[in-house]
């Protein structure tokens, strides 16, 4: 019997091959998205998991209240790890994490110049504690024992091979920042899902002294502690106490109501407040988003397979009479059809897990990840796709199963199968309003987030972005007495770059107006109290910044190109934040920053220091060469590539020890957007193959009714009706349904986008125009595809439809 089942199931998709092809195409399409977005969602979901001691591990973090909101960072006090091993036995063990985003590793020679490697990923300083904690097993050498003395380093595999061309480097000596350090340990690569993204690891006994100097008054947020709780142990034993550990060791003087505070390793990556040191993170409404959109294409690929299949019952009809007749039983019939709905099923997974792997390969580029297909060994996987095919079998198949088994023999023979007021017929209207209801939510969301994006790209961030490169300064230099000879190595360099054809002006800060960080402390007027200090950013500058990024003065006068602080610019922020309505009124005050009281000499109007989803900050700009970090230089767009080509050229000269390296500010800033501008377009994706499975089922739905009418039709055209009645006859019907699915999905859509706009600062409007936008389009995509199937039965010889059995 069951070969049986298995031979009349492929006749029947032979037999009906156009609608085996649109509902393997409609399931094809739902699966293969669903089975990309498990594998997000998989990747998302496993960062840091493969830790042996991943729900043990964590950090301690610091907020604290802002002029007008809370400030949150990773970073705490570098005193801190010593303190919190005293003070909390229940840590097993602590780690500090001290980070440093790039920079170029040597490798000395025998004879000649060392070979040099710029560490993109970035270098730690770190603990012997941190190999307790993380699991990152050694190749060659012990690494708990590899950090405890200065000078010594740990590193990856991958890297060793890099620098050394083989894996055991056990001895080898390495360069950075000055000093050498000695490799005692060989590590495995990390895997791609870590926000720990650590590949040399240099002592921290070497710069331990220089880094706790700055005090528990100075916080970075690459400076990170860690600790595994030890097994058994509460941790809410230990939020008890940590407000009386951070009032311990900030006292009284803790005007900004700092707070330490201890974050989960497994909430790291969800947490956006905070960040990570991989910056990647996600918050958990995205996973849910993506959830869902994969349930509903999985939902959308059923109703279509449940339209089409009813649309195809009637020709069936016979066939069900005749077995019945013959004496088959109902539940032999509902496995037959049950049987033909998982074939189906069975090839549109195949077809699926080929789609997806081919997809991969793009989404793996655009989204930087390491996805992969691996039947052989991801349990999960394999799970997932035996749940999909379970239950896309059974979902698709059963209602279709239980109709056609129900037809009655005798009614069969009559032709008497179908009737307009049943269950059935608004069943499947019903399923056709959800599915455009989801369609047309999908539609409304990708819409007002592409908005969003556009809004960001377009937005003037009141400073000039454009033909302005930044050149990273490798050296920090701190001001010297003119006794001492005040030579500047980065000054002459400005000076000899300053005098190149090509080169607008140039200008020494420690970043640009809008940067991936920022720095921050507090500020007083003269004559105020300490307790009422308030938060300001700060930026290093010298006095033609100003000028080349096009800040517009408001007031006062600019800074002097000195190398200490002797007067501040702020910006209207600044002044507002410090009581002044009228910015003019704050020039000439005295104003206490870093230690200095000096007076405020010019109001620059508000500009953006970081990313649109954050408000504009109270700035303070002040002369410190200490802090500078950055070469910014204006060019001119004609003959750029030979103006960077001399300014590396004198670069070099400067720094011979270091690698050159530069990058546009505008293309800088668009990296602040990177993550919303994915999110569109994956969007924008899937709610296309939504859109897409949506057109399949409306089709089944007009062929179903096609099917119905066909000696209607022929009556009509008969009696004189013309196509275009016809084409209005079934088109005004969908009208009704898809303004029935607006109806449902507006608000819904008008709630979650608000939801997803409060994430943002500066935003769009939640207009009408938006949601009528995406009603339209559907509207417009319905009828073409109503219109299309609608067009071939309004065509037909009516002869042949008058004979239609």
């Amino acid at each position: 019997m069951f070969k049986n089942y298995i031979k009349t199931a492929f006749r029947n998709l032979v037999r009906q091959r156009s609608s085996a092809f649109f509902n393997i195409g409609g399931l094809t399409l739902a699966v293969s998205g669903s089975i990309i977005l498990f594998l997000l969602i998989s990747h998302v979901i496993s960062f840091d998991t493969y830790h042996t001691n991943y729900k043990r591990i964590y950090r301690v973090v610091t907020q604290s209240d802002g002029n007008e909101d809370k400030f949150y960072t990773p970073g705490v006090p570098t005193p801190l790890p010593v303190a919190f091993r005293t003070d909390f036995p229940e840590a097993e063990q602590v780690a500090f994490t001290k980070y440093m985003e790039g920079g170029v590793v040597s490798i000395p020679q025998r004879s000649g110049e060392p070979v040099k490697f710029m560490q993109e990923d970035g270098i730690v300083y770190t603990e012997p504690s941190y190999f307790d904690i993380f699991s990152q097993p050694a190749i060659i050498g012990d690494p708990r024992k590899g950090l405890d003395e200065p000078n010594e380093a740990v590193i990856s595999e991958k890297l060793a091979i890099k620098y050394f061309g083989r894996a055991n480097v056990i001895g080898e000596v390495i360069s950075y920042e000055n000093a050498e350090y000695k490799i005692s340990a060989v590590v495995e690569d990390h895997p791609a899902n870590t926000d720990l993204p650590f590949a040399l690891f240099l002592s921290y006994e070497t710069v331990r002294k220089v880094t706790e100097s700055d005090g528990w008054n100075s916080i970075n947020s690459n400076n990170q502690c860690y600790f595994l709780l030890k097994e058994k142990v509460s941790v809410g034993q230990l939020d008890k106490r940590m407000e009386g550990f951070t009032n311990k060791y900030l006292g009284e003087d803790n005007y900004d109501k700092e707070l330490f505070v201890i974050q989960p390793l497994s909430e790291m990556h969800f947490d956006e407040h905070f960040g990570t040191y991989s910056d990647n993170p996600i918050n958990k409404a995205g996973i849910s988003a993506m959830i869902i959109i994969g349930l509903f294409l999985i939902i959308t690929g059923c109703i279509n397979f449940i339209n089409l299949s009813t649309a195809e019952a009637i020709k069936r009809s016979k066939e069900v009479g005749i077995r019945k007749t013959l004496g088959s039983s109902r539940f032999q019939l509902m496995s037959q059809f049950l049987g033909e709905t998982a074939l189906v099923t069975l090839i549109s997974v195949l077809l699926s897990i080929s789609i997806a792997q081919f997809a991969i390969g793009y989404l793996n580029t655009f989204m930087k990840v390491e996805l992969s297909i691996d039947l052989f060994h991801d349990t999960s996987l394999i799970l997932f796709l035996l749940l999909v095919f379970v239950s896309v079998s059974i979902l698709s198949g059963v209602y279709p199963a239980f109709i056609m088994s129900g037809y009655k023999p005798a009614l069969v023979m009559k032709n008497d199968t179908s009737n307009r007021s049943s269950f059935g017929f608004f069943l499947r209207k019903g399923l056709v309003v959800f599915q455009f209801s989801i369609s047309q939510l999908l539609i409304m969301g990708t819409i007002i987030i592409i908005m969003q994006t556009n809004f960001f790209r377009s937005q003037e961030l009141g400073f000039r972005k454009d033909a302005i490169i930044i050149v990273p300064l490798p050296e920090r230099e701190e001001a010297k007495p003119v006794a001492e000879g005040n030579g500047s190595t980065m000054r002459t360099l400005k000076n000899e770059i300053t005098r190149m054809p090509g080169v607008e002006l140039v200008s020494l800060c420690n970043d640009a107006p809008s940067a991936g960080h920022v720095s921050g402390t507090g500020f007083i007027l003269e004559g105020e109290r300490d307790e009422q200090r308030k938060d300001t950013q700060v930026k290093a500058v010298d006095g033609n910044y100003i000028d080349l990024f096009a800040l517009k003065l408001i007031s006062g006068k600019g800074l002097g190109d000195l190398d200490s602080i002797t007067s501040f610019v702020v910006n209207r922020k600044f002044a507002k934040v410090a009581g002044f309505a009228d910015p003019s009124a704050i020039v000439g005050k005295r104003i206490r920053v870093w230690g200095k009281l000096c007076p405020v000499s010019g109001v620059v109007e508000d500009f953006h220091t970081m990313s649109l989803h954050n408000a504009i900050e109270p700035t303070v700009l002040l002369n410190r060469r200490g802090q500078f970090r950055t070469l910014a230089v204006r060019i001119n767009p004609k003959n750029f590539q030979s103006t960077i080509q001399n300014i590396q050229k004198q670069w070099e000269i400067a720094y011979p020890k270091h690698i050159f390296s530069y990058e546009f500010l505008d293309e800088n800033i668009k990296e602040f957007y990177e993550s919303d501008a994915k999110m569109s377009t994956l969007l924008t994706v899937f709610t296309s193959i939504s859109i897409l499975i949506g057109c399949i089922g409306l089709f089944g739905l007009v062929t179903f009714m096609a099917n119905q009418k066909t000696k209607e039709i022929g009556v009509r055209k008969v009696l004189g009706a013309s196509v275009n009645s016809i084409i209005t006859m079934f088109t005004k019907e969908f009208v009704i349904l898809i303004f029935i699915g607006f109806v449902i999905s507006a608000p819904v859509a008008w709630y979650l986008m608000k939801q997803y706009l409060n994430d943002f600062a500066y935003k769009i409007t939640l207009g009408p125009g938006i949601f009528l936008l995406g009603f339209g389009l559907t509207m417009m995509i319905a009828i073409l595809t109503v219109g299309y199937r609608s067009f071939r039965a309004a065509t037909n010889d009516p002869v042949k439809s008058l004979r239609y059995e």
